[in-house]
């Protein structure tokens, strides 16, 4: 019996993409990926990676290379209770280097290829099934099958959907929001609760939270949920599940009650700046000065605060 399946494109669909990859220690999961892969394999969906690898007709890397990646993709899935199904990929390319693999492919996408060689053997209803990536020639080779399909368009990503051909059925941020679509529009949801765990990425409105959610829930809103997704994979990308204390987040709010207290001192003298009615302009200029440096001071203290949070979120 043909079964249900998600197609997955590979570089910054499951993990990071540097360019062409060529060495397997530069492999890394996207954050929430392996939450988003395991709630969609319990609820009995097949997954299937499939991607176009133009650099072995380039000469960048050899199949036994890609083979070394693919399985340390592999084992970091695996580390988190995620298994593949099947990867295929397309070696090939017309523009090559390398003569044997120098050629057009009906492997390639945008062809969909891949996808039906992968519904032969496994097997796969493609009508039941779907196609992420974050390009359109993912997208088009997902509709030629005949999935329903679902682009990821990460922040920065240049050029807006009504400018090109190829239009998804859904656009989202991450493989976290396109789980929780493909779980929802499968009407997968009814489903949870019985045989499966919790999944990592909820169907809307189910109820459910990924294992070791801090709070159980009970109709809870889509926000609150996909909130307590976003603590739980800020939690699991903590080295050695430590806490998420930041000492420069502290400096941070040091300079910050700083400014403040600059910023207070500075208020309290200003009434002062007033020329009094015994006419005391040096008392005055003095309040002035001690205004200007008070304000001075909050202002840099601040920006001193801000520079620190900043870099703070973006460890």
């Amino acid at each position: 019996m043909a079964e249900k399946c998600v197609f997955l494109d590979r570089d910054k669909t499951i993990i990071e993409d540097p360019g062409y990859l060529t060495d397997p220690d530069a492999v890394k999961l996207l954050p929430g990926v392996e939450l988003a892969l395991r709630s969609l394999s319990q609820a009995g969906f097949k997954l299937v990676v499939v991607t176009n690898q133009s650099g072995i007709a380039r000469g960048m890397l050899t199949e036994d290379a890609l083979d070394e990646i693919h399985n340390e993709m592999r084992r970091q899935l695996s580390e988190h209770d995620v298994e593949l199904d099947a990867i295929y990929y397309c070696p090939y390319h017309p523009e090559g280097t390398v003569e044997k693999y120098t050629r057009v492919s009906a492997d390639s996408k945008p062809s969909p290829g891949m996808l039906l060689r992968a519904s032969k053997d496994l097997p796969i209803d493609l009508n039941g099934s779907w196609m992420v990536g974050d390009s359109p020639r993912d997208i088009e080779a997902g509709q030629r099958a005949g999935c329903r399909t679902v682009r990821i368009r990460h922040k920065g990503d240049e050029g807006p959907d009504e400018d090109e051909d190829v239009q998804a059925d859904f656009t989202v941020r991450n493989l976290v929001d396109a789980a929780r679509i493909i779980l929802r529009e499968s009407g997968t949801g009814a489903a949870v609760g019985k045989g499966y765990e919790a999944p990592a990425v909820p169907a809307a409105g189910t109820g459910y939270l990924p294992t070791g959610a801090e709070t159980p829930v009970n109709n809870m809103t889509d926000s609150q949920i996909f909130g307590e997704i976003l603590r739980h994979i800020r939690r699991t990308r903590t080295p050695e599940g430590g806490s998420e204390f930041s000492a420069i987040r502290l400096i941070g709010a040091i300079f910050q009650i700083f400014a403040i207290v600059a910023l207070a001192w500075g208020l309290i003298y200003i009434p002062g700046v007033t020329v009094t009615a015994e006419g005391n302009f040096n008392e005055a200029y003095n309040n002035q000065i001690v205004v200007h440096v008070a304000l001075l001071s909050a202002t840099v203290l601040q920006l001193a605060s801000l520079t620190f949070f900043t870099i703070s979120k973006q460890r």
